[in-house]
């Protein structure tokens, strides 16, 4: 059962369990989601109730890893096998920061390798972990095959897609210019494509923690694990 808390002491638990977690190097959530089921929110909260803690934090994400738009588009921009298949460079991601911050890495990693807003490439300035880190990793479609070993711990922030897209019809309004091509892309591409890997990935028994995020004041919590 999702137990109902205030925000603040879910973060506060979450955080203090992330705290007890022990490793030889940096611990690796991910912190899953539908679009505008609030990740970013969540681990930006997360990272400062760490840092209050005297917690070193590292904040990265999938949408810095988008594939350019020769790549997410090469099926049609509506395609959902594209959207699931070609949005993200996941081999990028094990390789820049998942990788260098597990058991066998060298602490060296990138935060983000490509600017989604401007579809250009971003500068590769390499950043030094302390292995006391922990790096809050948020981004939809995370437990995925490709990358879903390489998380030490798994949060899925679980919204309705009901809630994400009245959400989404505030917050992404100006990346897309108007209304009917934020619904397009939400109800054709997005929300299609984000239920074909609920089905075949199944991030909900798979996630340490399922943080449900309908009510952001009164989130519910379930620790599986």
């Amino acid at each position: 059962m999702m137990d109902d808390q205030s925000r603040e002491k879910v973060l506060q638990e979450m955080a203090s369990r992330l705290a007890s977690i022990k490793l030889s190097h940096p611990l690796r959530v991910g912190i899953d989601g539908v679009s505008a089921s609030g990740k970013t929110v969540l681990a930006d909260e997360l990272s400062m109730t760490l840092h209050r803690m005297g917690l070193p934090v590292i904040r990265s994400g999938i949408d810095g890893f988008h594939n350019p738009p020769e790549i997410r588009h090469r099926r049609g921009a509506m395609s959902v096998d594209g959207y699931v298949e070609d949005s993200f460079d996941y081999e990028a991601v094990r390789k820049c920061v998942l990788e260098p911050l597990g058991p066998e890495g060298k602490l060296n990693y990138l935060p983000e390798i490509y600017d989604h807003a401007r579809s250009t490439g971003k500068p590769c300035d390499w950043l030094l972990a302390s292995p006391d880190s922990i790096l809050l990793f948020e981004g939809v479609m995370l437990f995925r095959e490709e990358i879903k070993s390489a998380f030490d711990y798994k949060i899925l922030v679980d919204t309705s897609f009901d809630v994400a897209l009245k959400r989404a019809k505030t917050r992404d309004l100006k990346h897309f210019g108007n209304m009917q091509t934020l619904l397009d892309k939400y109800t054709r591409r997005f929300i299609p494509g984000q239920k074909r890997y609920l089905a075949e990935c199944l991030p909900a028994e798979q996630a340490n923690a399922i943080f449900g995020n309908d009510d952001p004041y009164r989130p519910k919590i379930k620790f599986n694990r």
